[in-house]
């Protein structure tokens, strides 16, 4: 297997400018969704649309989401997670990323989805969030909470932008807790590399977390078996196609780095060193 730049971090770009190399695999492969994140499959669930699809509705479930709310998606990349927000609770969704290629990109797909006017897509860093207190009734990160290098720094931020009583969500990967092998913390690393992050938190660190930047009403959701599905397939279909061409064009170079890391995932989710849950906590109420 020939994987893009292995071992060499100091190839790396920045955050913002990966995923500007990436704008064009993930609208090319995400569909009409323009969902790039895994999906959640459960009793009912028939495909991998429906699996996104779930996912989202398990990202909002108890955020209390209905029209004239306000939420923010911090760190929407291309728009999937912010549209489908406003296509199925009617709110207005702020989609904040520092990619600023993507803005176009989601303002565009958002008017085609006819949902252009409850979206606002605006570029700026989720670690200075460019909101008055008190703006939003939920903040959402899907599986973007990753990126926070500073978490507490992060939440603190996310507590004041939210209105008194609202909540805080994310879908991550995150550390079992439990201790690395050296061959998990290879894995680890290898992850880190490829998806261009800091090192994942704990669930239970990010619980505490949480508790000190002053929000209440934590709770937790393990969906490691309900996103197994997909990450195992993501990992089928990828080592399939680096099979058929090993080669990657240097311009798919990030495409290569991104999926590898997808695949050190579910690697580590298979033999228990990562997992996979909803996260989240409320702003108290005045």
């Amino acid at each position: 297997m020939n994987r893009a730049n292995e071992g060499d971090p100091g190839t790396e770009a920045s955050l913002s400018g990966y995923y500007a190399a990436l704008t064009d695999p993930l609208v090319k492969f995400s569909g009409d969704l323009r969902m790039w994140h895994f999906g959640l499959w459960g009793p009912d669930t028939a495909n991998e649309q429906e699996a996104l699809l779930r996912s989202n509705r398990t990202l909002a479930d108890g955020c209390g989401l209905a029209p004239g709310r306000r939420v923010l998606d911090a760190g929407c990349g291309v728009g999937g997670t912010a549209i489908a927000m406003a296509e199925s609770y009617g709110v207005r969704v702020t989609g904040l990323t520092n990619c600023e290629p993507h803005l176009a990109v989601a303002t565009e797909h958002a008017h085609r989805r006819g949902v252009g006017h409850l979206l606002e897509f605006r570029h700026g860093d989720f670690m200075d969030l460019p909101f008055p207190d008190d703006s939003f009734d939920a903040v959402l990160n899907h599986e973007s909470f990753c990126y926070a290098p500073d978490k507490l720094a992060y939440l603190r931020g996310v507590h004041r932008v939210l209105k008194p009583g609202g909540r805080w969500q994310a879908l991550e990967g995150l550390l079992t807790g439990t201790p690395l092998s050296e061959e998990q913390e290879a894995v680890h690393v290898s992850m880190q590399r490829g998806f261009h992050m800091p090192p994942l938190a704990s669930w239970r660190d990010v619980l505490a977390t949480l508790e000190q930047a002053g929000f209440e009403g934590m709770r937790e959701r393990d969906l490691a078996s309900e996103v197994a599905p997909s990450t195992q397939e993501t990992r089928k279909r990828w080592l399939l196609f680096v099979f058929m061409s090993p080669r990657p064009r240097p311009e798919w170079t990030a495409y290569h780095e991104f999926m590898w890391a997808a695949v050190d995932f579910d690697r580590g989710l298979q033999d228990g060193a990562f997992t996979y849950r909803l996260v989240s906590g409320a702003k108290p109420a005045r």
